[in-house]
């Protein structure tokens, strides 16, 4: 029997499902979540992080109700965010504004708040729109997951093509999404769609701008109208 699918908007009862969802997104290809190490030390699991994250409003990539939702017989699978880029916000991912705000549903020091401020300014300082996470189109897509019991079905299509929808729903020209180097899945998955890549960043690039070990991004387009 064929399951049931339907997209829908997501809304503030969705966060627990759509942290998961970020969780998922953040993993591959290196199977660890990038907020891990900066949160080393505060007693913060990533998954209580990016709740609070939702919560407070906090991303620069999506909020709650930029994402989009597949249910499968009733049951929510899989979701991603589609937004236009702010030029009022950095594009680094939190909004530091509501750090606060964060602080006080993870119930964190003010000390707690500082150490995590300071080490994410290290990363992500200085230059606040890093080249490589500097949009080139005016519809963004971010955080894309299926999770785990519903992979295989074509369940990552669907989302895409949604939310390309709603771009085009909405006038917008081209489409942007962005990949780890070795999420090989994903890249399939985006160009199967018609995503075309056209810019990578190579893990000099991380190394010498930020001093981490990173295996690089690759960015594609796809003209919506």
């Amino acid at each position: 029997m064929l399951a049931t699918l339907r997209t829908r908007k997501a809304a503030i009862a969705d966060i627990p499902f759509l942290t998961r969802i970020e969780y998922e997104a953040s993993l591959p290809p290196m199977n660890r979540c990038f907020w891990e190490d900066l949160l080393e030390g505060t007693g913060t699991h990533a998954l209580a992080f990016i709740e609070a994250e939702l919560k407070a409003d906090a991303s620069n990539w999506g909020g709650v109700e930029d994402f989009v939702v597949i249910e499968e017989d009733g049951k929510p699978m899989a979701a991603a965010a589609g937004y236009v880029p702010s030029e009022q916000e950095d594009y680094c991912p939190l909004r530091l504004s509501r750090l606060d705000a964060m602080a006080d549903i993870l119930g964190w020091s003010k000390a707690t708040m500082e150490m995590f401020r300071d080490r994410y300014l290290e990363l992500w300082g200085g230059d606040l729109r890093p080249l490589f996470l500097t949009p080139q189109a005016d519809w963004i897509i971010e955080s894309v997951a299926v999770l785990p019991e519903g992979r295989g079905r074509g369940l990552g299509k669907a989302l895409i093509r949604a939310l390309l929808d709603e771009g085009r729903a909405r006038q917008h020209e081209f489409a942007g999404i962005m990949v780890i180097n070795g999420n090989d899945a994903a890249r399939h998955t985006y160009e199967s769609v018609g995503f075309k890549p056209y810019q990578t960043f190579y893990g000099d690039y991380f190394s010498e701008q930020f001093g981490i070990e990173f295996p690089g991004v690759t960015k594609f387009g796809l003209r919506l109208n």
